[in-house]
């Protein structure tokens, strides 16, 4: 009896040192020159990134060796972590780690073979995982997207609604040339996608053959879609075929704040609700270029609305159209708390636009209230600085209506050219509301387009009790000579 005591006492104590072993955090490492069979240490290292993605467990660290990984199956963690013990997937420290999609093109859904190009797929799949970060991982040649980031496909869009996927970080990663989106966070809460870079998203003939063409691809470079508690920070878009970042449908409670976006057929950053309401979204302090739209607000989807939109400190310049557009897409329905402020729009606008939108802000869907413009810098806009699709003789009474407020705005000049029809047949005039000025900026380096203000004429305030409090300065920037 004593001595089967002994026994259990011994097993239990074996048993709790192995527990207790497994808690601790570990390394997996993953090599070219790996085979899955081996332990995964850094002397014998695993060969896929996928069987690494089996066998990490909450606190792990999975570190890959530079190569390029040429995957015939999805990289898809299949473990979350738990607050404190978060899994980690990363390249090894000063080395590149590429994943490459190219021999990826079916995956298998209910036991059928389907074309990745028909589904919302990523190279890099994070679905239905929590407590996840992604940090300096490049894909390329994405039949589907780059990196997907998903809370599943059963979504209900209930404002309680917890997302299965929550707490996942995307840390200085990049997806170049992919059909859809380089990234998309898809009704997940609590993400963050920070310092990525993303090129060739979007790219319409890039899907396996056999796939019918449509008329363009599916979603955007960086693609919001139902999240919430989100963050789209310091990343650089740039040379893609659709839109750059883009939060719609549901979305809400989310910040875009410092990106750069550059080089776009479309809008640098958007928001549009397709179906429910989209609300509670800031976009600040971020840079747009050559891109046809700097900021594009739209309520495309039946029965869908949008609300509290807050687009303030951000640079946009040389755009082919309008730096900002009230979009008439889709059902065009209502959109309300608008809020844009301490923007800088320089040079938005060219010649012989097909949407008539060819300004600093253009105000092309009536289908708007409680909006209010302020302290912004609109500057050498090619038709006009305001552009509404109004009639002339009742405008200033139709925006009261609907309380319109563009105040303390630095205006270059009033153009007064020809009124003229453009996207929807709808027609665009020059409007300047009261209370704003007329006046020249002139800039640290123009040419080289530093648009930090050398000098620039003092706010004259109106006395009105902005809900969002401005800068005590018209534009983005600060000048450096301020009187």
């Amino acid at each position: 009896m004593k001595t089967n005591c002994i026994t259990r006492c011994v097993f239990i104590m074996i048993m709790l040192q192995f527990v207790t072993f497994r808690i601790q955090a570990r390394e997996w490492f993953v090599s070219l020159e790996g085979n899955d069979s081996n332990s995964g240490t850094v002397t014998s290292p695993l060969a896929s990134i996928h069987k690494a993605c089996l066998v990490a467990q909450a606190g792990d660290t999975v570190i890959i060796r530079a190569g390029v990984y040429y995957i015939t199956e999805q990289v898809r963690p299949q473990h979350s972590g738990i607050p404190g013990k978060w899994i980690v997937y990363r390249a090894m420290d000063g080395e590149k780690v590429i994943i490459d999609g190219s021999r990826l093109q079916y995956v298998k859904r209910d036991g059928k073979q389907i074309a990745i190009s028909h589904l919302h797929e990523g190279l890099v799949h994070l679905e239905n995982v929590s407590y996840i970060k992604c940090q300096n991982i490049t894909v390329q040649n994405s039949y589907a997207a780059g990196f997907i980031l998903r809370g599943g496909s059963n979504i209900t869009f209930n404002p309680s609604h917890k997302s299965q996927a929550s707490k996942i970080i995307l840390e200085r990663c990049a997806s170049h040339r992919s059909y859809n989106s380089g990234i998309g966070v898809w009704y997940a809460d609590s993400v963050q996608v920070t310092h990525c870079e993303v090129t060739g998203a979007n790219e319409l003939d890039y899907r396996v053959e056999g796939v019918k063409a449509g008329s363009e691809a599916p979603h955007e470079a960086i693609s919001v879609c139902g999240a919430r508690y989100f963050e789209i920070d310091n990343n650089h878009v740039h040379h893609c075929h659709k839109e750059g970042i883009d939060c719609k449908e549901v979305s809400r409670y989310g910040k875009v704040y410092d990106n750069r976006v550059h080089d776009l057929p479309r809008q640098a950053y958007y928001v549009d609700a397709w179906f429910g309401l989209l609300e509670d979204i800031e976009l600040y302090g971020n840079v747009a270029y050559n891109c046809f739209w700097g900021f594009g607000i739209s309520v495309e989807g039946e029965n869908a609305e949008l609300r509290n939109v807050r687009f303030h400190h951000n640079l946009i310049y040389k755009m082919t159209a309008s730096g900002v557009l009230f979009g008439m897409w889709g059902s065009n329905n209502l959109r309300s708390d608008i809020y844009i402020y301490n923007n800088t729009f320089y040079r938005c606008g060219s010649p012989d636009v097909y949407s008539g939108g060819v300004g600093s802000i253009d105000i092309l869907s009536q289908n708007f209230k409680d909006v209010y413009i302020y302290r912004n810098i609109c500057d050498k806009g090619w038709d006009y600085e305001f552009g509404f699709n109004e009639e002339s003789d009742s405008i200033s009474k139709r925006l009261q209506n609907k309380n319109f407020v563009a105040k303390e705005n630095l205006v270059e000049s009033v153009k007064n050219r020809q009124s003229r029809k453009g996207q929807f047949d709808a027609l665009l005039i020059e409007f300047l509301p009261e209370g704003n000025t007329i006046g020249n900026v002139l800039y640290r380096d123009e040419n080289n387009f530093d648009f930090v203000p050398e000098r620039a004429p003092k706010v004259l305030r109106k006395n009105v009790n902005w809900k969002y409090t401005p800068s005590d300065w018209y534009g983005a920037l600060k000048p450096i000579n301020q009187f």
